[in-house]
């Protein structure tokens, strides 16, 4: 029999109310929910240099206008009651927070006559001035300490080439070439400087171009994931970039970390430091992955970034030696410019992503290590040492949360899975907390569905640790019906997903109408490696990690059963991203079955997509994952494991949501390559006679960002797992033959 454990965890809202009536949590009320706000590496809070002021950006979610509101607030510290946070800007477009040097004046990017620019605020009396606007919305900045320098980027619109014919190749036909080029799946950026004169004017911008410092060529435009990560030096001198290489260096290639098996895609994100003055580039850290913006020493001289270790260096062969995954392996780092020295200052933080708390004067380093705790790093005799930590004194600490510091100051943000997210601030010398800014209020009012942590084993031996929601007012001794995320809660408050709106995902509203609903969590020692070595044994390639996820899961059914908290049969499964790829080949191969499912804008790993994305990275990466090519003597793999031969095992009602990256679906004859790769599971279903629905969210993208379409996701997964496993209609939907439809595919089960 396979363990279940579980603790009853601190109830962290509406203990207090018990008693008082409160309205059960709804979709919509999911999409009100106010987040503290940026991209993935500006944090969204910031303190000035003096200690004096903080400023923070919230996501305010305007249903009724189908976008999301950004709001700058400004408060000063240390945060008396009597101190008021003061809206300074509220914008779709506000993000990039900077304080100047005289701790009255902010740099951000903002909406500016249509299109977004560098602009300057001042937090006193809030007028604004623009410093720098270009052609198009600037996507990234990065400003020198004194605020006379800045560098900025603006998305490559340039055409791809050759993608126009010629009349002659029309009338006479034109090669199509199986390999699609690297560099047209991914966009690229153009890097600009300007400076301000002494009349307070600034030049005109003028293009940043470098020969690449692993290929040679020269470079006017660079690929990348996410962001450039630009982090223009204090003193305006350099510039450090991350962008995508096409071609590994041959000096990098002996990384086992570079090798195909490990890295089918075949490219690396180089850092790269840029010399404004001389226009050399080179490269400063021999890292295949950085994570986070560097941040540099007040002097200029040196950097501090989070990445994975240099290719072929010590700290690499000791991450090999002690078996760590690629994403295991990312450190922060001390760089000198100068020198070339590298040193590491520690293993790991709890944010990869974001940049240490503050880089003192004195030298020394404030950082978020581990969930509640902060530390304090020197450098002494040739190497970095922790000098001091304390904890935050908060219940339940957010691992990942926005914090920004002056060194005695802690000004963050609280949320955990059952609180909403809210801004306090820590003083670390008078160890007290004070909550600044409450951000949802409207959940005093709503019925948040208690929770329990639980614990069980898989068959292979390993520990797995989720969060079970629990309907308000569980009667200990029923089953229900169990709704399970197979994407992992990051601690964050999940009404949705949590801060990222993964699309399918509504635990509270699911719990709310009387359903448990199952997350899994990664504790914070958890390394990826340690699951690969329960990975379960026998499969070709690497469909062992879909095979480990379902074992996963069928335990945890398995483990709940026992305990008589679920009723097995109704049991509902949700996949997103790489946890839809899980989701099918649960459905097509788990000895559970499973009531109903959803699967959302995720790889499939079918022939479809292997023909459709025909390029050599894709190939390469299926190839590896059912050890060698369909064809051949690999054909059985796919045959047995592959979704496109496996159809005919899915007997679950499968909702299906595909995002459309603002691409059209406006003839039924070109659809969108996105759709296109989803429509073998569709029509196979169909075909099948199988319960299925299929829906396309035009204008949103892996992680829906409109209000509208994240009300529709979620609306819609609740209808059906209400429908499936509670055979509950709502009323007056607002699709009306939604109902009709679904109850024809019940009558198809049921013969």
């Amino acid at each position: 029999m396979r363990k279940l454990t579980i603790t009853v965890i601190l109830l962290l809202i509406g203990v207090a109310l018990f008693g008082q009536a409160k309205r059960a949590i709804e979709p919509r009320d999911c999409v009100t929910v106010r987040h503290l706000t940026d991209d993935y590496f500006h944090g969204a809070i910031q303190i000035n240099p003096q200690g004096t002021r903080v400023a923070y950006l919230v996501q305010s979610p305007n249903l009724a206008a189908n976008r999301n509101d950004i709001e700058l607030y400004v408060r000063d510290l240390p945060g008396s009651p009597r101190s008021e946070n003061k809206l300074l800007v509220r914008g779709p477009s506000v993000s990039q927070l900077k304080w100047q040097e005289d701790g009255r004046h902010l740099t951000l990017l903002a909406e500016n006559n249509g299109l977004v620019a560098v602009v300057q605020i001042d937090a006193v009396d809030n007028t604004r001035q623009v410093l720098v606007t270009a052609v198009r919305d600037i996507k990234e900045y990065s400003i020198s300490s004194a605020g006379d320098v800045i560098v900025f980027a603006l998305e490559d619109k340039s055409e791809p080439k050759n993608s126009a014919r010629s009349e002659s190749q029309i009338d006479s036909g034109y090669r199509i070439t199986l390999e699609q080029s690297r560099a047209a799946f991914t966009t690229k950026r153009m890097l600009y400087v300007t400076r301000r004169l002494n009349n307070e004017k600034w030049t005109g911008p003028e293009q940043i171009t470098f020969p690449s410092a692993t290929a040679g060529q020269f470079m006017s435009e660079y690929p990348y994931i996410l962001s450039l990560h630009l982090a223009l030096s204090p003193d305006g001198r350099f510039v450090l970039i991350t962008y995508i290489e096409f071609q590994i260096p041959e000096s990098w290639k002996k990384s086992p970390y570079l090798q195909p098996s490990i890295n089918p895609v075949g490219v690396v994100s180089v850092t790269t430091l840029l010399d404004l003055s001389t226009h050399e580039a080179t490269i400063p850290i021999k890292t295949p992955y950085q994570l986070n913006v560097p941040l540099w020493a007040s002097d200029s001289r040196s950097f501090i970034v989070t990445a994975q270790a240099p290719a072929n260096s010590r700290w690499e062969q000791e991450d090999i030696q002690n078996h760590k995954d690629r994403m295991d392996a990312i450190h922060l780092f001390w760089v000198d410019i100068n020198t070339g020295n590298i040193e590491k200052i520690i293993d790991h933080v709890a944010n990869g992503a974001a940049q240490p708390l503050v880089w003192k004067k004195d030298g020394s380093l404030l950082l978020h290590t581990s969930e509640n705790e902060i530390a304090e790093f020197g450098h002494q005799d040739g190497k970095w040492i922790e000098i001091s930590s304390f904890h935050i004194p908060l219940p339940h600490f957010f691992r990942f949360a926005e914090l920004a510091s002056d060194g005695r100051l802690i000004v963050g943000d609280y949320q955990n899975s059952l609180t909403p997210p809210e801004l306090f601030l820590y003083d670390h010398k008078l160890d007290t907390t004070l909550i600044l800014a409450k951000l949802n209020p409207q959940f005093d009012d709503l019925t948040v569905a208690p929770m329990k942590e639980i614990q069980w084993t898989t068959s292979t031996g390993y520990d797995v640790h989720g969060l079970l929601f629990l309907p308000p007012g569980y009667a200990p001794g029923s089953r229900y019906p169990l709704v399970i995320q197979t994407k992992p809660d990051n601690g964050w408050f999940v009404c949705d997903s949590g801060e990222d709106h993964d699309p399918s995902f509504a635990p509270q509203p699911i719990a709310n109408a009387g359903m448990m609903y199952l997350i899994r969590t990664y504790p914070e020692d958890w390394r990826q490696q340690n699951e690969v070595d329960h990975y379960p044994r026998g499969y070709p390639g690497g469909i062992g990690e879909a095979a480990f996820q379902m074992d996963l899961w069928d335990s945890a059914v398995d483990a709940l059963d026992v305990r008589g908290l679920i009723d097995r049969t109704s049991v509902g499964i949700i996949g997103f991203s790489r946890s839809g790829w899980y989701t099918e080949f649960i459905l097509a191969h788990s000895k559970n079955h499973y009531r109903a499912a959803t699967v959302a804008d995720n790889v499939t790993y079918s022939l479809g997509e292997y023909w459709l994305a025909h390029d050599r990275n894709t190939l390469r990466a299926q190839d590896v994952m059912y050890g060698g090519p369909p064809y051949g003597v690999t054909l059985k793999n796919w045959l047995d494991y592959s979704i496109s031969f496996n159809l005919d095992r899915i007997h679950t009602p499968l909702l299906m949501e595909e995002m459309g990256y603002g691409i059209p679906y406006s003839h039924e004859s070109t659809p969108p390559l996105n759709l296109a790769m989803s429509f073998e599971v569709f029509t196979g279903l169909h075909q099948l006679g199988r319960p299925v629905e299929l829906f396309y969210y035009e204008n949103e993208v892996h992680q829906p960002e409109h209000p509208k379409a994240r009300l529709a996701s979620l609306q819609r997964n609740l209808d059906w797992y209400r429908f499936w496993l509670q055979d509950y209609e709502r009323p007056d939907p607002e699709d009306p033959d939604q109902y009709t439809r679904w109850r024809k595919m019940r009558e198809t089960l049921a013969h």
